[in-house]
Formats: structure tokens, C-alpha cells, sequence
């Protein structure tokens, strides 16, 4: 692969650790933001494949709005020095409603951000308390509000569903708040309880009310038949888009293509490769400093687990993934490499074969994570 590349930029900062996220995210360490800046300045100079187009670009954390306008366009200005990046491309950031306003995304927009994805996760004050998000429902669509006024005509807002004591009413009615705000992109998550997390305290000490399963699955069929309804397409298992908006970037990840990370914790792939930068920020920081390697590990996977690797990541797809492509790509037939794993799913109702495309089932949708580990 040597066409267009895409490029993540880690801000490891937020104001507040909430209680689901397991990101490479630190809260109380202001101090480094001079330092991390100045060294993800130098790690994108340093950077490989220079004056190499670009797809996508993604500011995400950590919480990116926690540094100024200022800091993001310089390190958003540095990467135009070092790749090629067309007008036309999309440049995305992340934001959290309490660290975002008008004029801080009028500079964002005046230095080339075209995308903002806010992260919203509930309209229901007291399940924003739950998370130990640190914004008021108010805030949020005034985050919406904000973005809209600075110009920005390509919004996008996280929410999370299966929350602790979280009810379908409450459900449909952050479904509501979302469609009325009429932004181009939702992403919708079901809740994981992710090692180290205070949600996984509290679940093992059995201190957390989780809706069941039968629950969580009609809030994710509900959301499914309500966005359709609304205008949005369902184009990947967690993510809506009104026509002509769907994330061009996080499509890089689905179809398993070229990127690099910069930042701590950020993942490259690059010419078969995956490696890992060094995690936290300080150390990150004085590893740039130092000149020393950023990697804390890396893989080189043969072109068999490649292509499963493939095949598990472009299924989350709606459209599928096209065997021609894979065949072309790998030198490989799916269909014969991954025979008991597709003929096993087939016969479970799970996958279908519609002329070159591979895509899952509507069943398939509903039980993606487990249909998809077959291909691990």
C-alpha cells in the first residue's frame, strides 16, 4: 500500500477521568501541556513517508478541545509542512462540551478543521452524573449550537447506551434530543466495562445495575429503526450518517489501511507494520527529548492473519467487503483461507455471500462482536 495515508494525533489531557473510559487519557496533568505540544511537534517532524498525500486527518484523546486553539493549529500546521494536504480532505477533532465555544471553534475552523465529533454520551442529567461526565445536557447541545455558529456544516455526537440504570425511555428520549439537533453523524456505543475502569470496580464488587441484554438489544434495534426512519444510513455497526458524511477516517481503520499515530499511546500501520508509541506523557515527552525510540511494541503479521485481520475489521462495514479487492490485495481467496470460519458463520444466518461482497446478516449485526472473533 502506498496511496493516500491517513494521520491520528493523540491529546492525552482531560479535566476529568469518567467512569467507562479506559483511553490513554490523564486528568490533573496540566504541567505537560507545554512540553507534550513541543514534542508532537518534533515527533511530525521527524515523522516518516513526508510529502505523502493525506485522506484524513484526526485530532482524538484524551479530550483535543482541552488545549487551546492556539496549540491545535500549530500541531494541525505541522503536519501540512510535512505531508501533502489538499484542500479537500477531512480534518477532524473531538471535543467535550465544557471545553468548547464558538470562539474557540471559529479558530479551529479558520485553521483548516472541517469535522467535529462531540462527545455527548447522554441527554439524562443523572446518568451524565453516573459516567462522571462533567457537563450538563444544556452544555451539550450548546456544543452543537456552537459548532453550527462557527461554520462547521459537518457535526458529529457520541452517545452511549446500556448505561448503569439506564431505562429504554430514557434511551428514546436521548434519541430524540440527537435527531432534533440535526447533526451529519452519530456514533452509538454500547457500554463495555473496560479493565482498570471504576465501572469494572464497581461491577466486581457487584455494585453496578446494568440494564439485561434484552434491554441493550432493543435500545440498539430501537436506535437502528429511529435513525433510519430520520434519514441517517446505518454504514457500520456503531456508526450513522446522513447521506455523503460518513467518517472518512475511521473508514482507513475499517478497510485496514495505511495510517500514522503521533502522540502517546498513538498506533501506526504502516508497510505491514503496527507498532505503539510509548504511553504516557511523560515519559513520551522525554523519550522525544531524548531522540530515543517512541515504540513500545510492534507486529508484523503474515499476509493469512493480515487478511483475517482484514476481513473481521471491513465486515463491521454494512456494505461488506469485496473478495475481489482481498484477492487482489493479499494474493489470497478469503473464501478458501477462512472456508469453516465463513461456512460456519453462513450456517448460522450470521454472514451472506451477494455476488463479490461478504456482509453481515441483520443477525450478524446484532451479535457482531461474536460473529467477527471467528477471524481472530
Amino acid at each position: 500500500m502506498n496511496g493516500e495515508l491517513a494521520i491520528y494525533v493523540h491529546i492525552p489531557f482531560c479535566a476529568r477521568k469518567c467512569s467507562y473510559c479506559d483511553f490513554n487519557a490523564y486528568a490533573g496533568a496540566d504541567d505537560l501541556v507545554a512540553p507534550f505540544v513541543a514534542s508532537v511537534l518534533e515527533e511530525i517532524g521527524r515523522a516518516p513517508e513526508g510529502g505523502r498525500p493525506l485522506r484524513s486527518v484526526f485530532f482524538g484523546g484524551g479530550t483535543p478541545t482541552f488545549l487551546s486553539a492556539c496549540d491545535l493549529t500549530l500541531i494541525l500546521n505541522a503536519i501540512r509542512r510535512k505531508f501533502a494536504v489538499d484542500s479537500d480532505i477531512e480534518i477532524t477533532c473531538e471535543a467535550n462540551p465544557t471545553s468548547s465555544d464558538v470562539e474557540k471553534f471559529l479558530a479551529l475552523r479558520e485553521s483548516g478543521f472541517n469535522r467535529i465529533s462531540i462527545g455527548v454520551q447522554s441527554f439524562h442529567p443523572r446518568l451524565l452524573s453516573i459516567a462522571e461526565r462533567d457537563h450538563s445536557p444544556a452544555e451539550a447541545i450548546g456544543a452543537v449550537e456552537a459548532a453550527r455558529s462557527a461554520g462547521f456544516s459537518n457535526v458529529s455526537i457520541d452517545l452511549i447506551f446500556g448505561l448503569p440504570t439506564q431505562t429504554r425511555q430514557e434511551w428514546e428520549e436521548t434519541l430524540e434530543r440527537a435527531v432534533s439537533l440535526q447533526t451529519e453523524h452519530l456514533s452509538l456505543y454500547a457500554l463495555t466495562i473496560e479493565p482498570g475502569t471504576r465501572f469494572e470496580r464497581l461491577h466486581r464488587g457487584r455494585k453496578l445495575t446494568l440494564p439485561d441484554e434484552e434491554t441493550e438489544l432493543w435500545m440498539y434495534e430501537h436506535a437502528i429503526r429511529r435513525l433510519t426512519q430520520a434519514g441517517f444510513e446505518h454504514y457500520e455497526v456503531s456508526n450513522f450518517a446522513k447521506p455523503g458524511f460518513s467518517s472518512r477516517h475511521n473508514r482507513v481503520y475499517w478497510l485496514n489501511e495505511e495510517y500514522l499515530g503521533f502522540g502517546p499511546g498513538a498506533v501506526s500501520y504502516l508497510r505491514g507494520r503496527r507498532w505503539t508509541n510509548e504511553k504516557h506523557p511523560l515519559r513520551y515527552i522525554r523519550k522525544v527529548q531524548a531522540r530515543e525510540d517512541l515504540c513500545t511494541d510492534s507486529e508484523v503479521l503474515d499476509a493469512c492473519a493480515a487478511l483475517g485481520e482484514t476481513l473481521m475489521v471491513g465486515l463491521r462495514l454494512r456494505e461488506g467487503v469485496s473478495l475481489s479487492r482481498l484477492q487482489d490485495r493479499f494474493q489470497m481467496d478469503a473464501l478458501e483461507v477462512y472456508r469453516d470460519q465463513i461456512e460456519k458463520l453462513m450456517r448460522q444466518g450470521l454472514l451472506e455471500r451477494e455476488g463479490d461482497r461478504l456482509r453481515l446478516t441483520y443477525r450478524g449485526l446484532l451479535l457482531a462482536n461474536t460473529a467477527l472473533m471467528e477471524f481472530v
